[in-house]
């Protein structure tokens, strides 16, 4: 076996790594010392159970020096060697047994070098809980420090406790700045058990109530308005085996990309603003307040690790806010109204991917039908159902269900038709696709005795409307004062968009569409259906034998059906309709 060589760490490249790739800022130098000051005073508690005055003390000379001190346990000299010359060694490890114990906050022991981040040297000065002597160790940029014993202190004049000093170093002026001081420390530690004094001013700067878990509807919203600087439609408590909190829903809409603006926190010190990877993908509308205890911190305390605890926690989550959501529907249905008034879209395009997200919001997700607006949870109650993804076919098609009491759904809009597709699937719903071969469920067949002359008609028509690749057809359906409805299919539909699409533009994508068009030539037809009740069909049906006027007419009537069902009119299409009103024109004045 070879000779064993220890690993020689060059902190010159180790401040790099913590300033550009461990840490996001430097202010987290605050979050470090806060977080440090803390766990001295929970050692100290565990060494002195009758001891609970644990304070943390800023004194700050602006843009210049900060000492911060704390009256926790504190270090002896051979703690000072264990723990502060040692990069990676925690002070709150149990010498004999390697141990943190759960109710500290750091745990890796690299968070006093954060500190050279804004300062070119450390100052610490600290006196044992367990021990007379008081020592001041300076440590340096380049991996060097000393230590001197301070031989003039009593217990008197150097109390228990550890004191950092900081000189701010050229371009951090910013960071010892009082507010930002004040700032940071509501920020990183407003949830800290232990009250942040800032130059000997009477009030802490960390403040919170202890009992705001407790706190009814209204004050967590104020508390959220207070702490987020804005306000929210809802408040809704988090109260879990791993998750302790609020989470308030946004007053507008958000996009699903939003992950930050939340206060994670571990332990009571702020760990992160950001959702992932705590939160679920769909809690995007929502702005939280959140702690825990059990969830493991990443070296960087900027995140949690991935394992069988954090998911837990995100169920529990999921769990809590779907509970609260229930209750609304009972306890303050208009406060759910609004929620997804605001973030309708936005719920409606995680829904469509998200099971969970899915579940949790359908039933109040309203859609278009021709019985009006409904929502889910009634759309789960109404039978059989068709669904048409057109909005101007539905709108035209509305009436005639409407009066024949048939479901139609319109699908047109965004994420519409995949909602109702997972819907009918999940649910297991009678809801299917209007085709063509069910227009017969809409349309009813006109009288024997009719039959004859409609053929006449229809023959007249049809003639007319070929150029169109449309054909007619005579039915009877609601409402009266509607004399045709044009029903184009998907395929048809398509080819109308090709013509556009042609007709808009020039050269070589023109070419291309325009040999796309010349190579459908068997395609389905588009349908114009004659209502065999309106007043003016039924005019008409006595008029065949003035064929030249019924083709004209048949023309109109078509291009009407075009322009009220929203279809845009290609250029043989308004050409037509110019030929045919001047036609009439010039027969009347004949």
């Amino acid at each position: 076996m070879g000779e064993v060589y220890h690993f020689q760490v060059n902190l010159g490249g180790m401040l790099d790594i913590l300033s550009n790739h461990l840490y996001k800022t430097a202010e987290v130098f605050l979050r470090e010392l806060m977080q440090n000051g803390v766990d001295a005073i929970t050692l100290r508690r565990k060494k002195e159970p009758d001891w609970n005055y644990g304070k943390l003390f800023i004194q700050l000379v602006p843009g210049h020096e900060l000492v911060f001190t704390d009256n926790g346990a504190g270090l002896t000299e051979e703690e000072i060697h264990h723990f502060l010359a040692v990069i990676g060694q925690s002070s709150k490890h149990d010498l004999a047994g390697g141990k943190i114990p759960e109710d500290f906050i750091g745990r890796f022991g690299i968070g006093l070098l954060s500190c050279f981040m804004v300062s070119d040297s450390i100052v610490v000065r600290t006196r044992s809980a367990d021990s007379d002597k008081a020592y001041e160790w300076k440590g340096f940029p380049d991996g060097t420090y000393t230590l001197e014993e301070q031989t003039d202190n009593t217990k008197e004049e150097i109390p228990v406790g550890t004191s950092v000093f900081l000189t701010a170093k050229k371009g951090c002026e910013v960071y010892f700045q009082r507010e930002t001081i004040m700032r940071l420390v509501r920020y990183y530690g407003l949830m800290l058990p232990v009250p942040i004094y800032l130059n000997d001013e009477p009030e802490p700067l960390n403040y919170v109530p202890s009992d705001f878990r407790k706190l009814g509807r209204g004050s967590l919203l104020a508390f959220g308005e207070w702490l987020f600087d804005e306000e929210f439609l809802d408040a809704i408590p988090i109260h879990t085996k791993h998750l302790s909190g609020v989470a308030y829903v946004l007053s507008y809409k958000t996009d699903a990309t939003v992950k930050e603006g939340h206060r994670i926190y571990l332990k009571n010190m702020l760990l992160t603003d950001q959702g992932v990877p705590l939160l679920p993908d769909w809690a995007f509308f929502l702005r939280c307040f959140i702690n825990t205890y059990a969830l493991r911190p990443t070296a960087s305390r900027e995140s949690f690790y991935e394992n069988d605890e954090l998911e837990a926690a995100r169920t529990e989550f999921a769990e809590a806010v779907k509970q609260h959501f229930a209750e609304l529907v009972e306890d303050f249905p208009n406060v759910l109204q609004q929620v997804v008034a605001v973030h309708y879209d936005a719920l409606k395009s995680m829904a469509v991917w998200d099971n969970e997200m899915f579940r949790l919001f359908i039933d109040y997700l309203s859609f278009e039908t021709s019985e009006g607006e409904m929502t889910g949870s009634a759309l789960k109650h109404t039978g059989a159902a068709l669904y048409i993804n057109d909005v101007s076919r539905f709108k035209q098609l509305k009436p005639i269900f409407m009066a024949q009491g048939k479901l139609l759904i319109c699908t047109g809009y965004m994420y519409d038709e995949q909602l109702i597709l997972k819907m009918a699937d999940m649910f297991g719903l009678n809801i299917t696709p209007l085709h063509e071969e069910d227009m017969g469920a809409v349309l009813k067949e006109i009288p024997n005795i009719a039959q004859q002359r409609a053929l006449a008609l229809i023959g007249l028509f049809n003639k007319s409307l070929q150029e169109f690749d449309c054909q007619a057809d005579i039915r009877r359906f609601y409402p009266i004062d509607l004399p045709v409805i044009y029903y184009i299919s998907d395929d048809v539909q398509f080819l109308r968009q090709m013509q556009d699409a042609k007709e808009n533009s020039r050269g070589i994508f023109s070419e291309a569409l325009a040999s796309l068009l010349s190579n459908t030539v068997d395609h389905t037809l588009a349908m114009l259906y004659l209502n065999y009740d309106n007043p003016l069909i039924q005019r008409l049906l006595y008029l065949v034998e003035n064929q030249e006027l019924l083709q004209c007419i048949a023309k109109i009537l078509y291009i009407q059906a075009l322009a009220a069902g929203g279809h845009s009119l290609h250029q043989g299409e308004l050409k037509a309709l110019n030929q045919e009103l001047i036609y009439l024109v010039d027969s009347h004045t004949l």
